[in-house]
């Protein structure tokens, strides 16, 4: 993975992993066009806890997620988005906050870097001001 020098057009989120793992023809399609540099994108280290956090990952999740990674600049969290997060989710009905904590610090760290957040799963991102960009 790439140092956090440099901004990308879109941060991904875990659904473009998995969906690329599955075949899905969008993610599959994205992730083309950010090998042939068409596209630059990011990840968020949290993002990537949460996939190694699959009890699914086997060995083969694994080294296709980490020959993903070789394409992708790191968007780390910083704590000015962790405060913001921490904003957002504090306004939330308590009951609904442990489920969008980790969409709340997708959005922060897409919005500080001036990032589009790229997912087939945007109805949790849209509690947030965020930019969505569907695959």
């Amino acid at each position: 993975m790439k140092a956090a020098q440099a901004m990308a057009n879109i941060l991904l989120d875990a659904t473009v992993f998995l969906d690329y793992r599955n075949g899905v023809r969008g993610a599959r399609s994205l992730f083309e066009q950010i090998v042939r540099k068409e596209i630059s994108a990011s990840v968020s280290p949290f993002t990537v806890f949460q996939l190694w956090g699959r009890a699914d990952l086997d060995r083969q999740a694994e080294m296709g997620y980490t020959s993903m990674l070789t394409f992708l600049v790191e968007a780390p969290l910083t704590v000015q988005a962790a405060k913001t997060a921490g904003l957002w989710v504090a306004s939330l009905p308590a009951d609904e906050r442990a489920g969008l904590m980790s969409y709340a610090l997708l959005v922060a760290t897409a919005a500080e870097r001036g990032e589009q957040i790229c997912t087939r799963n945007m109805e949790p991102f849209r509690r947030f001001p965020s930019e969505l960009r569907e695959y």
